[in-house]
């Protein structure tokens, strides 16, 4: 699967670079796939809590403890939900384990090594703007 740097602007910032950003479903709401920014630093899958309400996911009893985003503390909660991604030639559907944070102020979801680099072989050419995900199957 092969995607292309996109510029998404960051609050406060002037000059905009494209990133590595890939568009992922979550829970089937292809209406609305979320731009995610691949961040080898991340631990797992972070998006902003407003898209587990878009998805109708309950979090109540979900786990919660807080975790640093960009140099903050916010609070999170972990659902295991469906993943899916797709470029002109196919598409990969998954399952894994996202936190959903309150507050989220990136104008991007992160995708981290538990649930998203721990199912493709990722190579990032910055030189070429582009993205080669392989799924990892087995």
């Amino acid at each position: 699967m092969r995607f292309g740097f996109r510029e998404i602007p960051d609050p406060g910032q002037g000059t905009v670079r494209p990133r590595p950003i890939v568009d992922v479903v979550v829970e089937g709401l292809a209406i609305a796939p979320q731009a995610c920014l691949l961040d080898s630093g991340a631990t797992a899958i972070r998006l902003g809590s407003h898209v587990a309400e878009l998805c109708g996911l309950d979090l109540s009893d979900a786990p919660r403890r807080q975790v640093g985003v960009g140099g903050a503390l916010v609070d999170a909660r972990m659902a295991d939900v469906n993943l899916r991604v797709a470029d002109d030639e196919g598409t990969y559907a998954w399952t894994a384990p996202v936190w959903f944070c309150d507050p989220w102020t990136p104008a991007f979801g992160l995708l981290g090594l538990t649930g998203f680099f721990d199912h493709f072989e990722v190579t990032i050419s910055s030189y070429r703007e582009r993205i080669e995900l392989t799924p990892i199957s087995g």
